[in-house]
């Protein structure tokens, strides 16, 4: 009787080493009266153009001489002509795209040098605009951040940098673009770095309550780096090769014992 109670104590141990409650990796935890709470997401801050910046600027006119020189992209023909062949790499946007100088400013075709540092998108799309009127008809313009990437390292299926172009993302859409987390997935003490002028500052943030969207850093900035840390249990793990050995080892002696013993 002794033996089959070691035999069983072994097999809960196999399994506590080598499985996980889905609850750990689930995200939104709170309790179902914390589901009905209301929580007001931080503000979206709108990206101030910057020194180095690489911006894809579209000026459109009803002259397709004039928007071919704004615009090559829309030129040409077949897959790898275009928009696609300009703008499909970080490569190819940073070579294309239009870098602002260090002295705050931007020179484009027949409009010249305009500065534009310290403002939005939208400011800068109505400066250029109004630049644009001074010499074309009619024209349409937009401006849109080639540059803005967040690193995803860490528990996340797919770690790397992420690019996006809709001026705004958050951290939970973020995450989806690598694939979603891993098993091992440390959802309470995922980290956020973010640079400010010449600091770098650390953020804390428990994905499982729903308290992350008052977050200063729920809604991302360019640069942001994401590190979601592995569990407990990838580090015991790691080692399960030497553990399963040893635990095998001594449960099959255990019911070598018990079976010896019940002759």
């Amino acid at each position: 009787m002794k033996y089959k109670l070691f035999f069983y104590l072994t097999i809960i141990v196999i399994t506590q080493i080598s499985c996980r409650s889905t609850k750990e990796i689930r995200m939104f935890q709170d309790s179902q009266e914390d589901y009905a709470s209301y929580y007001e997401p931080s503000k979206q801050q709108d990206h101030l153009i910057e020194p180095n910046d690489n911006l894809y600027i579209s000026v459109l006119t009803l002259d397709p001489e004039v928007n071919q020189l704004f615009n090559p992209s829309r030129g040409g023909s077949g897959l790898n002509s275009g928009t696609q062949q300009m703008y499909g790499s970080p490569e190819s946007r940073l070579i294309n795209g239009y870098k602002v100088s260090p002295d705050s400013t931007i020179q484009l075709p027949i409009l010249g040098k305009i500065k534009i540092v310290g403002i939005t998108l939208e400011k800068a799309q109505e400066i250029l605009k109004q630049r644009a009127e001074e010499y074309l008809k009619e024209p349409t313009v937009q401006v849109k951040l080639l540059n803005f990437r967040v690193n995803l390292s860490g528990e996340v299926r797919n770690p790397g940098i992420y690019y996006n172009y809709e001026g705004q993302l958050n951290i939970y859409e973020a995450i989806s673009m690598a694939s979603g987390i891993t098993d091992f997935a440390d959802l309470h003490n995922v980290i956020v770095k973010r640079e400010s002028h010449d600091k770098v500052l650390t953020y804390n943030l428990d994905l499982t309550n729903n308290s992350v969207y008052t977050s200063e850093v729920f809604h991302l900035q360019t640069n942001d780096l994401i590190y979601i840390p592995p569990s407990t249990l990838k580090r015991r793990t790691q080692n399960s090769d030497t553990y399963s050995r040893i635990l095998s080892t001594i449960s099959t002696l255990l019911v070598a014992a018990a079976l010896f013993l019940s002759l």
